[in-house]
């Protein structure tokens, strides 16, 4: 499975003698699950699925990798399969250099992520939110139009940038003046991870059933009745929430950097959450003074400060940069793209009519049981109708949740 780069070689003829031929057997291969005598997402099964795709030359290397690099790299395994697999059935080749410089790319990319320093701080409590604020109020202005995503673009012109924006800052570090190099990275980034792989990940059926799940997980865990083990549970949890305000990292900023951060509690998220988000100023006005007094007073002390940051730092930033989560993370997305871990395509048929709008209401109903367990609907004055309109602005065109997912993308870049 490899490219041919000469369109004058002499091997092209004898190999559409036989084109029809290979076709049907890349035909019979689609949708063919895997096998392995391994158990799935075991290191060894990881191993012989990215044996599968890359060369023998590599495969020693690929025997040496950790286990969030098998996850990462046999996801990349298959996008690559996919990808090069529709070019190998039209010119195939013997010449496995190109697949070597591929999977070398990737791992560059690999340690060049795993090494990079991230402000995740500003990331999800300043910017993220400022970005989530403007699809937020553009949505609601344009969900009950006939084509919401047409009234999007005009209000945002975000189409006109993304995803070419992107791309040509993906591309920049690897430019070498070829011109085909260049063609075969824009199909890349273009036609298959923000073409059919953002699609498939952003169906609103797969985000709505993800709601559902996660909603009655949370359920399932708010039980409403006392007893000693429950009683344990939350003194321990207590006690490690009062431990993490505290504990220092040798990777956390120290105590003089964290004076130097803009005031936690300034952070855009707060903003987001109590005028974006629930219209507390509008609904409930008395709270809504309450609670920017209580801000305002936080901010004057430098002690409760840097707990908050030490909060933010050891219950998020921790987790963001634990490795098995990010394991976790390219497993279960492996797992989403390609379920037979073969060819992309569904693992279940995807509901539409009266059968997706049942799964919106389900997802709503459970959404709004987890609001009132957690008294947000008190404390923020969250209504059926927001939830209702939240579940129908993430399900109502997903082309306008890809352009914001594109924002997000160049806002990680950036950073």
């Amino acid at each position: 499975m490899s490219i041919l780069y000469n369109t004058n070689s002499s091997l092209i003829p004898k190999f559409q003698r036989n084109n029809l031929h290979r076709e049907s057997q890349y035909a019979s291969r689609q949708n063919v699950a895997f096998n392995s005598k391994y158990e799935k997402n075991s290191d060894e099964y990881l191993k012989e699925l990215c044996d599968s795709v890359w060369p023998k030359s590599l495969h020693n290397r690929i025997g040496r990798m950790n286990k969030t690099e098998l996850a990462v790299n046999s996801f990349a395994a298959l996008m690559v399969r996919n990808f090069m697999g529709w070019y190998g059935t039209k010119i195939p080749t013997s010449d496995d250099q190109f697949l070597i410089l591929l999977f070398d790319l990737i791992q560059d990319l690999t340690a060049d992520f795993r090494n990079v320093h991230m402000d995740y701080e500003c990331l999800l409590a300043d910017e993220l939110p400022m970005i989530l604020s403007e699809h937020l109020k553009v949505m609601r202005r344009v969900w009950k139009e006939q084509n919401p995503f047409e009234q999007y673009c005009k209000l945002t012109f975000y189409q006109d940038e993304y995803p070419q924006l992107i791309t040509r800052h993906l591309k920049l570090p690897l430019e070498n003046g070829s011109c085909l190099q260049s063609d075969f990275l824009e199909a890349l980034f273009d036609d298959l991870i923000w073409g059919k792989v953002m699609d498939r990940a952003l169906e609103p059926y797969f985000i709505l059933h993800a709601i559902t799940k996660l909603s009655v997980k949370t359920s399932d865990k708010h039980i409403h009745y006392w007893s000693l083990q429950k009683l344990k549970q939350a003194i321990a949890s207590s006690g490690k929430i009062l431990a993490r305000m505290f504990s220092v990292d040798k990777k956390q900023p120290t105590r003089q950097q964290q004076q130097q951060l803009r005031p936690f509690l300034h952070r855009y998220a707060f903003t987001f959450l109590l005028e974006d988000l629930s219209m507390l100023h509008h609904r409930k006005p008395g709270l809504f003074a309450i609670a920017k007094t209580l801000q305002y007073w936080a901010t004057k002390s430098s002690s409760i400060d840097i707990i908050l940051h030490n909060l933010f730092y050891n219950f998020i930033t921790t987790r963001l940069t634990d490795r098995s989560n990010w394991q976790h993370f390219f497993l279960t997305l492996r797992q989403l793209l390609f379920p037979n871990d073969s060819e992309m395509g569904p693992s279940a048929n995807i509901a539409v009519g009266a059968e997706f709008e049942a799964l919106k209401i389900e997802a709503r109903d459970k959404l709004w049981q987890v609001i009132q367990s957690k008294y947000i609907d008190l404390l923020l004055g969250t209504t059926q109708d927001d939830v209702n309109e939240w579940i129908e602005i993430l399900s109502k065109d997903k082309r306008c949740n890809k352009l914001f997912c594109f924002r997000i993308i160049n806002c990680l870049l950036a950073q």
